[in-house]
């Protein structure tokens, strides 16, 4: 919905330009200075002329669709003061072997390792996640976000009726926010999904190149966004150049990489600066769980090493590796690389 307010708004002459206390707004003058427009970090348009005495008097439009006012619940939980935050997916093969008990432990071993979010393709699954994750508000840790991924990484130009019906289902399930990619936002829009079940969810936008990204910003959508981990420096710095400041910016990483990969890269990434641009500020491990006996530990082990300036020896919450299911190490980046058992099977089965 849209509202419409009128204010006056006193602005000073300061060194020939114009001061406010305001932050964050985008100016465009006439010559000679008689009328003048800006839109802040909101959306918020304003416009207006100089009047007597040098008081500029301003006509604000408050013009901003729901989608462009994010809940703020993935900003929060993913922008950290310092390091980079780790978020994890939940893909098992056959989630029909994954029983609810499972799900819900696994749902607080993932909140206790730190995680930062939860993303998962499947809205059953979300349900639990999000129910078990909500009994832990007032605790220590808190709940964390639970996240939809619209079809997963598969591409597609159509948004089909099963398409919106799971989109519905995961925002009542209790989704936090829904990844959709870029060429289904305009799509995603003139269904109202969003306001079908009379809620707030932040929409994380994926993209992969700059064009991806105007087309999001073009649909109002400026909040977040996922981009490959594995894109050169290059590339990843012309997309970030193009990314409001302000954005959420997540880097998608393939799990158990040989040599632990995977940790050298998210440290990388979170080194990458762009003056003036948006930064990465958090990953997202692909596959990190698939609901075999290493889940916990795994999503712990990337956590823990992401963060870390540096260390000697192999540690996982105090454990041996024979106890953790960690078949030996090798030292890469500072730290000590993991083997893991589930790498091992995919190697031999292919």
């Amino acid at each position: 919905m849209s509202s419409f307010r009128s204010v006056t708004v006193l602005i000073g002459l300061l060194w020939g330009g114009l001061y406010t206390s305001a932050s964050a707004f985008t100016f465009s003058f006439h010559s000679p200075l008689s009328s003048v427009a800006f839109t802040n970090e909101n959306a918020i348009r304003y416009s207006g002329h100089l009047g007597q005495n040098g008081v500029l008097q301003m006509s604000v439009s408050n013009e901003v669709s729901q989608r462009s006012r994010p809940t703020g619940v993935i900003k929060g939980a993913l922008q950290k003061m310092r390091g980079i935050s780790v978020s994890v997916e939940f893909s098992p093969k056959d989630v029909s072997k994954t029983s609810p008990l499972d799900m819900e432990l696994l749902s607080q071993e993932l909140r206790k390792a730190k995680v930062s979010s939860i993303w998962t393709c499947d809205c059953e699954v979300l349900g639990y996640f999000s129910k078990e994750q909500n009994s832990a508000k007032g605790n220590f840790p808190g709940p964390v976000p639970i996240v939809y991924q619209h079809r997963c990484r598969e591409g597609g130009e159509e948004l089909g009726e099963r398409d919106v019906e799971n989109l519905v289902l995961a925002i009542q399930n209790g989704a936090s926010a829904v990844v959709l990619d870029s060429n289904l936002l305009k799509l995603y829009n003139d269904k109202h999904i969003q306001s079908m079940d009379n809620g707030d969810v932040d929409v994380i936008c994926k993209v992969e190149n700059l064009q991806q990204v105007q087309m999001a910003l073009d649909e109002g959508y400026d909040s977040a966004f996922l981009i490959s981990g594995s894109l050169l420096d290059e590339e990843m710095q012309l997309i970030l150049r193009s990314i409001p400041k302000s954005s959420v910016v997540i880097a998608s990483l393939s799990s158990m990489q040989p040599g632990s990969q995977e940790i050298s890269r998210a440290k990388a990434l979170a080194g990458l600066v762009v003056p003036d641009s948006a930064k990465v500020s958090s990953v997202l491990i692909h596959d990190a769980c698939v609901g075999d006996q290493e889940d916990v530990k795994y999503c712990s082990f990337v956590v823990e090493n992401i963060n870390k300036k540096s260390s000697s020896t192999f540690q996982m919450t105090g454990l041996t590796g024979a106890a953790n299911g960690h078949f030996g190490s090798e030292v890469s980046g500072g730290f000590r690389a993991a083997k893991w058992q589930r790498r091992n099977q995919q190697d031999a089965s292919s």
